[in-house]
């Protein structure tokens, strides 16, 4: 749901519900499943801080920004000796990454359903996960990458990382 919002006009609870109803109409998102969306999360985020950084239209967004990365194995895999000359190909998927007037933004959702502690025992368990993408982000883009931040969706959470 979160990738086929139309971010250019503002997130309310009814824009979140008829996007959701037509992924359901066209067959991307089977009707059993869409009952599981917690639209109220997706709402909780669009008023949250990141929220305001995504919704400004001073900012280009990209949502699902797909890219391909190619880095020295020691970067990628702590037990790679640094002086090893091998390059690892990194694929992945950037919920959202956002450009704005001073660098990018990436940010990513995650469905666990954690809480209290949890959340940044969690968060953690993604870092090396969040730094990738940064790397890859930075170095397509060509800009510095200023934020990275997870959101948990279940208990409506930002964390930076």
């Amino acid at each position: 749901v979160f990738s086929s919002l139309d971010l250019k006009q503002p997130v309310t609870l009814a824009v979140i519900e008829k996007t959701r109803d037509r992924l359901v109409g066209e067959g991307a998102i089977p009707e059993d499943v869409s009952q599981g969306i917690d639209i109220r999360a997706i709402l909780a985020f669009f008023e949250s801080h990141l929220g305001e950084i995504v919704c400004d239209r001073r900012n280009a967004v990209w949502q699902e920004w797909p890219f391909t990365f190619g880095l020295p194995a020691c970067q990628a895999a702590p037990d790679v000796p640094p002086q090893a000359d091998e390059i690892v190909v990194v694929q992945g998927l950037i919920d959202l990454l956002v450009r704005t007037p001073e660098g990018l933004v990436v940010i990513d959702f995650k469905t666990d359903h954690v809480s209290g502690r949890q959340v940044v025992r969690r968060a953690e368990a993604y870092r090396g996960q969040l730094d990738l993408y940064a790397k890859a982000a930075s170095a397509i883009r060509g800009e510095k990458v200023l934020e990275k931040w997870l959101y948990f969706l279940a208990p409506r959470q930002a964390v930076q990382v």
